[in-house]
């Protein structure tokens, strides 16, 4: 629900709406916001000002507007302390605290039998307690008020006691004299914290205060905005981004003892990191968490980069954010698009939990309070900065309004929240890297500015704790938890789940990893930009059975070739035909010049051929060998089709079928279902019907001499027997793009699932 912001204030009285708020929008007293109507007198401020819950626009309204023991001065939103009424100054605008009545009604508190004291209101006489405690249903006795259930009464540890509470400090930390703050430890003593800030030329090193740390010369990097660090090593890490995902790389530096940034070097990951919008160092473990915003899904690598496995690749629309607290082994994330919201899950990506998916739009940075476990997150729509703790509950808002505009990175220490934040005012498209009180919202600052900055991090042994011990410490043989590739903690330190690297899968010790059993594993693609991924579908665990192929822009059609192991595909956008093996090598384009749209592939397993058809000006299906497919092509057919898409051979009968769409259901002219013999004569119409018009995918079911096929307008499966009878229609779907059929372990079963206007997603099932 995106309020409408407007950039500067408009003239004209104080209660003109501006022009520029739609008639389903509040304007704010501050005549700068604009908020959805629905936010009105719904107990929460939206506006910055909180005009949205003012007396006046909510009179209805019987939230409880003041603290205990205070006052709600007539028609404001002013509260006083009980205290101060009737004492001879005037603290409400309206004079309501003082004025007859006190002289008037004063006898009679004296019936009203109050525990601590009675004070005379234009409404009566009324009960009010003693500091530190508040008043009970009866109106009369006192009982005490638990002051730590108060967002900020003390910076970490509270002990609510009889009328009062003390404030304490975990370990590393010492109470402050305001016996309310905790300030770290620093050891060594030379050892001062230090705030990192990743931007477009380098990461930077400053105090907190903002002046550069003379010891530590910036290491130079490239567009980055991913980047964290690892205390226990004295290591920094970030995605330096290339040209091309080729050259985008992670790569780290040393930084012993604040002197300086030595030793960088790369880290081979085995999957791509250039679309990696944020990264997070689990420090316990070594393992890498990355999120890729376009990819749309969160996966984690080990200290070596050579295993990666998905974490989260479903319901993930444009995750941003990313946070770690392995003492509790969970993984906190922000995500936008579709439903934007604050997730949390376990480390290996079990239980996964919303934590906060209303009043939210752009949510982008995200950090943590370890020691009280409170979530901390920016919006970069909203404009605002909010927490909830570990289960979501006790929202507050901590500040808000053009001050913190487009927030992208966030961190936490001590009673701080620092954050950089986008100056589009500024000509020369700096970022500013602010502070601000996180407890009373006051000492906002400007720390210091920087070139398009991205994350940030308070580099202090205490922002990453230790423990005594943890579940993927290395067994007796050197292997992370004991498992064979990558050991992710769960849902704590003490406990931990084996994955696989590609192509394996878990044994039943659940430590090993081993080929899989069977011979089937399932294949998919999504998104645009693309990935085709696999994974064994009889795991309890998701773990990738192939290497990804990556960085396609728009993968609309694939095939396998189980002798060579490798898998071939079409990517529309980018006018071509690929392949790679299952093994992430010898990916290689085989077919550019004169590809136009291809919409579907099939592989002649047996005669060693690649057919396909190509939606483009000509309409064509052609030919061309597996080896050597630019000098071998040949077109089959040409014309008489309007839009040819899937197409499946069956080379034990000599066969080829295809589909073909139809532009307009108004139209007389219908799709239709093809076939010809495998070099392109005997050319005939196998299916047509009124009921026919976007047939799509296609699927064999060659030993029951079966056809299958899905139609995109009517939303269904039909299958027809390859002598043209017994046609019948199965279930209705959601648009569908192809379809296979699961038969034996010589066959595959596919499924071509397109949404129409979002994304693309191609899944197969390939034999070994």
């Amino acid at each position: 629900r995106p309020p409408l912001k407007i950039l500067s204030p408009l003239p004209g009285p104080e209660n003109d709406t501006p022009k520029t708020c739609s008639p389903k929008q509040f304007a704010c007293r501050d005549q700068i916001t604009c908020i959805s109507k629905g936010w009105r007198c719904d107990g929460e401020r939206d506006c910055p000002d909180g005009s949205d819950e003012a007396p006046e626009i909510c009179p209805q309204s019987k939230a409880q507007r003041c603290q205990p023991n205070e006052h709600n001065c007539l028609g404001t939103e002013l509260c006083v302390p009980m205290s101060h009424l009737c004492n001879g100054v005037q603290d409400c605008m309206d004079g309501s605290d003082e004025g007859p009545h006190c002289r008037e009604l004063r006898g009679n508190c004296s019936r009203l039998g109050c525990q601590h004291h009675c004070v005379p209101t234009l409404d009566g006489p009324t009960c009010y307690c003693n500091s530190s405690f508040q008043l009970q249903a009866d109106g009369k006795t006192c009982k005490d008020f638990d002051e730590c259930s108060v967002y900020g009464t003390c910076s970490q540890l509270c002990t609510n006691t009889d009328g009062s509470f003390i404030c304490g400090c975990v370990e590393g930390y010492l109470l402050q004299p305001d016996n309310r703050s905790c300030k770290a430890k620093n050891e060594p003593v030379d050892r001062p914290p230090v705030l990192l800030i990743a931007n477009s030329q380098n990461i930077l090193a400053t105090y907190l205060s903002g002046a550069q740390v003379s010891t530590i010369t910036p290491t130079s990097t490239r567009q980055t905005t991913a980047m964290d660090f690892s205390y226990a090593n004295e290591t920094v890490c970030w995605v330096h981004v290339g040209d091309n995902a080729a050259q985008t790389q992670l790569k780290c530096a040393r930084m012993p003892g604040l002197k300086g940034f030595v030793d960088e070097h790369t880290i081979n990951i085995s999957l791509s990191l250039h679309h990696v919008e944020q990264m997070a160092i689990d420090w316990l473990t070594g393992n890498f968490y990355f999120v890729d915003d376009i990819d749309d899904r969160i996966f984690v690598c080990n200290r070596n980069g050579d295993t990666c496995v998905t974490l989260l690749d479903l319901e993930l629309y444009n995750p941003k954010g990313i946070a770690l607290d392995p003492a509790m082994g969970k993984v906190f994330f922000t995500d936008y698009g579709q439903i934007p919201k604050v997730e949390r899950c376990d480390m290996d990506g079990q239980n996964r939990t919303k934590l906060v998916d209303s009043k939210i739009v752009f949510p982008h940075g995200i950090t943590l309070d370890l020691v009280s476990r409170l979530v901390y997150w920016a919006d970069a729509y909203l404009d605002y900065i909010e927490v909830v703790d570990y289960e979501g509950k006790g929202r507050q808002t901590i500040i808000q309004g053009i001050l913190i505009e487009h927030l992208y990175g966030l961190t936490v220490f001590e009673n701080y929240l620092y954050a950089t934040n986008s100056d589009n005012a500024n000509a020369q498209q700096k970022t500013s890297v602010i502070r601000v009180n996180r407890f009373n919202s006051t000492e906002y600052q400007v720390v210091t500015r920087v070139d398009k900055g991205g994350a940030l991090h308070i580099y202090h042994q205490r922002r990453q704790p230790r423990v005594r011990s943890h579940a993927c410490e290395n067994d007796q043989y050197g292997k992370p938890g004991g498992c064979s590739d990558i050991c992710l903690l769960a849902n704590s330190h003490k406990a931990r789940t084996c994955r696989c690297r590609s192509g394996f899968s878990l044994g039943s010790d659940g430590k090993s990893c081993k080929k899989p059993e069977h011979e089937l594993f399932l294949v998919y693609g999504k998104g645009r930009p693309g990935i085709i991924r696999g994974m064994d579908m009889g795991a309890k665990v998701p773990d990738e059975h192939m290497i990804p192929i990556e960085n396609l822009m728009n993968p609309r059609a694939l095939d396998f070739h189980a002798e060579t192991g490798f898998i071939y595909f079409a990517d529309t956008t980018s006018y071509l035909i690929g392949r790679q093996k299952i093994d992430g090598t010898e990916r290689e384009t085989i077919l550019k010049d004169g590809i136009h749209n291809v919409e579907g592939v099939a592989v002649d397993w047996m005669g060693d051929n690649l057919y396909w058809t190509d939606d483009g000006p000509k309409k064509t299906i052609s030919v061309a060998r597996l080896e050597k497919a630019a000098q071998t092509r040949k077109t089959l057919i040409e014309g008489k089709m309007t839009h040819p898409r899937a197409i499946v051979v069956d080379p034990l009968n000599g066969w080829m079928y295809w589909t073909d769409w139809e532009e307009d259901p108004k139209d007389s002219r219908r799709g239709r279902l093809e076939r010809a013999w495998m070099d392109g004569s005997h050319r005939d119409i196998f299916v047509t019907s009124k009921t026919v018009l976007w047939p799509n995918g296609l699927s064999l079911d060659i030993p029951a001499g079966r056809l299958y096929w899905v139609d995109a307008f009517y939303d269904r499966i039909e299958t027809i027997l390859l002598n043209g009878t017994d046609r019948k229609v199965g279930r209705h779907v959601p648009v569908w793009g192809s379809l296979c059929v699961l038969l034996d372990h010589a066959w595959a079963w596919m499924r071509f699932c397109v949404s129409m206007w979002v994304s693309v997603c191609v899944q197969a099932c390939v034999p070994l």
